[in-house]
């Protein structure tokens, strides 16, 4: 069967550290120089791919998976958690009664604020720069409230 490169690597130790996992498990495998497409030598400096006979490409697969801790890396997708919903009920107490907080409004009060002081006293310069840390500070800020126990997260 044709050899199938299944993993490429900068340097020859992990190359070999792979190989070696291979041939643990049954998997005949070997090493070739990137650059020059022979098997691997002792002048060869970076640049490995890792082949496999075509008929042990999954099996190599898995176990290179599993090595690097991945186990179901083709079976996972992002989809699989279903869309994002708003929360329910406070993680505090237990409540239906939950609002998006309303940042924006307390960002555009914050920015006229400090734009209108910065303008009177000749920073425009100082106050684009806190107007921008306000802005950072307010996306980062809680966006959830209950109405119950006023927890926010």
């Amino acid at each position: 069967m044709a050899p199938i490169t299944i993993s490429k690597f900068n340097n020859v130790r992990d190359a070999e550290l792979a190989r070696l996992a291979l041939e643990v498990e049954g998997i005949p495998a070997f090493l070739i120089d990137a650059y020059t497409g022979q098997m691997l030598g002792p002048a060869t400096t970076g640049g490995v791919r890792l082949q496999v006979d075509e008929s042990d490409v999954d099996k190599a697969d898995a176990v290179l998976n599993r090595i690097a801790g991945v186990i179901d890396a083709e079976y996972v997708a992002p989809s699989d958690a279903g869309p994002w919903e708003p929360p329910q009920t406070c993680p505090n107490c237990g409540a239906a009664e939950v609002a998006r907080r309303q940042k924006w409004i307390a960002f555009v009060i914050v920015a006229a604020f400090v734009s209108a002081i910065a303008y009177t006293q000749d920073a425009t310069l100082l106050g684009f720069f806190i107007v921008a840390a306000a802005a950072i500070f307010f996306l980062l800020a809680p966006g959830w409230r209950c109405k119950s126990c006023g927890h926010t997260w």
